[in-house]
């Protein structure tokens, strides 16, 4: 499919996926887990951790409802790498003031969905979601799996469902990174958990794609 089928997104299109977006990802404030080991602020709230990627729209919207966000201009070397290496126009990496104001209604995608990511199957059909395995030592909700809520897990799958079909690029990063698990499970014989929405789970027939 071709990456020009679709027009770009719009506000109004980003404004709906944050209704998407409402459920809360654990029945407790995942924060408590970390934030004592990073001076009482969140492992995801801290930018230098997970800087914050933006729609290029969601920012605009953002930037019209609130003035929690800001473009990160960086001055560490690393930091100035990664901004040179980013190759996605429709992108911008963004920081928000910080945990002690931050606007719930207001969170950009990164934060709602942080830190799971869809999973694409050897077909190339999204069954579920999986750990940002580049935060395995920085989240610990990452080795909590049966934390996370089902609700939270059903209502990003259909966004992300939305999302992938929307932008091609998204899929393709996607489907990449779910290849990448496979490989390291094929190599270090570990299996990674798959969160599956309700309307998938107990499906044996997946077994043999995923």
């Amino acid at each position: 499919m071709s990456a020009k089928v679709f027009k770009d997104l719009t506000e109004d299109e980003i404004s709906y996926y944050y209704t998407l977006l409402t459920e809360e990802i654990t029945s407790y404030d995942c924060g408590t887990l970390c934030k004592d080991d990073n001076d009482g602020v969140p492992f995801c709230c801290v930018t230098e951790n997970a800087v914050p990627l933006l729609f290029k729209e969601e920012f605009s919207l953002l930037e019209s409802r609130s003035t929690l966000w800001s473009v990160w201009n960086p001055i560490e070397k690393d930091s100035k790498k990664l901004i040179n290496e980013h190759d996605d126009e429709g992108t911008i990496f963004c920081k928000c003031k910080g945990v002690a104001f931050c606007e719930r209604e207001n969170r950009s995608i990164s934060c709602r969905t942080f830190p799971l990511e869809p999973y694409i199957d050897k077909r190339g059909v999204m069954v579920g979601l999986v750990f940002m395995k580049e935060f395995s030592h920085g989240c610990p909700l990452i080795q909590r799996e049966f934390d996370i809520r089902q609700d939270f897990i059903d209502q990003h799958f259909i966004f992300w469902e939305k999302l992938l079909f929307r932008r091609k690029r998204e899929y393709d990063t996607y489907s990449d990174s779910s290849k990448s698990y496979r490989r390291d499970r094929t190599k270090t014989k570990k299996n990674f958990p798959i969160l599956f929405p309700s309307h998938l789970k107990g499906r044996d027939y997946l077994l043999k794609y995923v």
